[in-house]
């Protein structure tokens, strides 16, 4: 049995409301390096979200440079579909996928089931945010994307992930 006394209480709670009012999403990233420590402490926290039945349905996976390169290629072809663009906008594009200390990609293991896909499909969610908030009292920002290139069939293919 865990006994906190209530000012200790008091104090995770308040860190806890700062990490929700103090997270947001950024669109632009430096290149600073964040931890592995970080990285893993966040994703201990997304374990810690609720699912039902303790299915889990969350993966994580970790994008390395090459493979962001390519899934930058595919980004600019579904964003621009081979449209010409300024070396500008390319360059602002591109800084998106390739500045960031860590690319991370979220999926859902699918089930047949449809009451409990949409299930899941919360249990991600509630995942990610976690996610986001142990990043956030880290001092790293977040962005949480589901755009079309994550229902491109070719993203999964780039990344490794299995159906």
């Amino acid at each position: 049995m865990l006994i906190l006394k209530k000012s200790c209480l008091w104090i995770l709670l308040m860190d806890t409301k700062k990490a929700i009012f103090k997270r947001r999403t950024i669109h632009l990233f430096d290149k600073k390096k964040v931890s592995e420590t970080i990285i893993e402490n966040a994703i201990e926290a997304a374990n810690q979200a609720p699912c039902h039945r303790l299915t889990f349905p969350w993966r994580f996976y970790s994008v390395g440079s090459k493979k962001r390169i390519q899934i930058l290629e595919l980004a600019l072809d579904i964003k621009f579909q081979n449209k010409k663009i300024d070396d500008k906008s390319k360059n602002l594009f591109s800084k998106k996928y390739l500045d960031p200390s860590h690319l991370l990609l979220a999926s859902q293991v699918l089930s047949e089931d449809q009451l409990i896909k949409k299930e899941d499909y919360a249990a991600c969610s509630c995942a990610i945010q976690n996610l986001s908030l142990s990043l956030t009292t880290s001092g790293v920002f977040t962005k949480w994307s589901t755009g079309a290139i994550t229902r491109n069939p070719k993203i999964y293919n780039i990344a490794g992930i299995r159906f």
